[in-house]
């Protein structure tokens, strides 16, 4: 950071990596000025660039690339990227999206692998940075709450509806809501002694934090999983979960949302031993006599 900027530490700390660039470029050496003209004129297609092909793309080395993310106050080039991301969930179209993964990744084995690293290091990301008192508040309260109401729209259902089928074996009373008038009609019974989760990824439906807000003003345990701290539903949380979920093409990045689910839903299995135990052993028997798996 400037120390002897005129403003404040907060008021740096609040800037974007595109206002950055611009507050700092008086003070940046003539290489970093070259990669901040760069990714001003440029921060779409930069958004996806490895700190090695941001490089290529500005003609200079990689480790002045790393350099210049520091030098703008992030602890590396990820964090500054991660930044940019940020951006891009908001002001980015379907198509746009879809446009620059083809435009940064030629062919279909340079995608599966950009795809499937970042995936990986998603996972990692997420596990390093979700808060654990977090995660055994939720725990908790999806363990010990008379019922469990579930919501999700468009590809967060899919979240929601694995969620729900798998935390079903462990335990009773849950429910799953998808946003249809009918299915939004449970909701006149729900009471304190349950508890709302809902998930949300950019771009953020107003449906779901409309709904999100009307169960959090009638004072429900309340809990979302969702991608940042800025999210629209976190201020209607009564506990947040946070996955590092970065953007990669036109579709949704749900994979670290998915690992948190297992790892909620593993959890939940511990915690309510041996009645989930004796559950799933239910649900076994009923199976088989069914003949339901091959």
């Amino acid at each position: 950071m400037n120390h002897n900027s005129i403003y404040p530490p907060e008021y740096e700390a609040s800037l974007n990596p595109l206002d950055r660039i611009r507050f700092y470029t008086p003070q940046l050496s003539k290489t970093h000025k070259k990669i901040g003209r760069f990714i001003l004129e440029n921060y779409e297609k930069a958004t996806f660039l490895t700190s090695a092909k941001m490089s290529q793309q500005c003609g200079v080395s990689e480790s002045s690339v790393i350099r210049f993310s520091t030098a703008l106050g992030y602890s590396g080039y990820s964090e500054m990227q991660r930044e940019l991301q940020e951006i891009l969930k908001r002001r980015l179209s379907l198509s746009q999206r879809l446009e620059l993964t083809t435009e940064t990744n030629s062919d279909s084995n340079s995608i599966m692998h950009n795809v499937m690293m970042q995936n990986i290091n998603s996972i990692r990301e997420t596990m390093m940075s979700l808060d654990e008192r977090s995660f055994q508040s939720a725990v908790e309260l999806l363990s010990h709450a008379d019922r469990v109401f579930l919501y999700g729209q468009r590809s967060s259902y899919a979240l929601v509806y694995f969620l729900g089928l798998e935390l079903r074996w462990i335990r009773d009373n849950v429910v799953i809501i998808n946003g249809h008038a009918q299915e939004l009609d449970a909701l006149s019974t729900i009471t304190k002694n349950d508890v709302f989760l809902a998930i949300s990824l950019p771009r953020y439906l107003k449906a779901t934090t409309k709904v999100v807000q009307f169960v959090w003003e009638r004072e429900i345990p309340t809990i979302v999983i969702t991608d940042t701290k800025t999210s629209p539903l976190i201020p209607y949380a009564t506990v947040s979960l946070l996955a590092n979920s970065e953007i990669y093409s036109y579709s949704d990045n749900i994979v670290p949302i998915a690992s948190t689910i297992t790892a909620l839903l593993n959890a939940i299995g511990a915690a309510t031993q041996p009645a989930s135990n004796e559950m799933l052993a239910r649900n076994e028997q009923l199976w088989k006599s069914f003949d339901l798996y091959i």
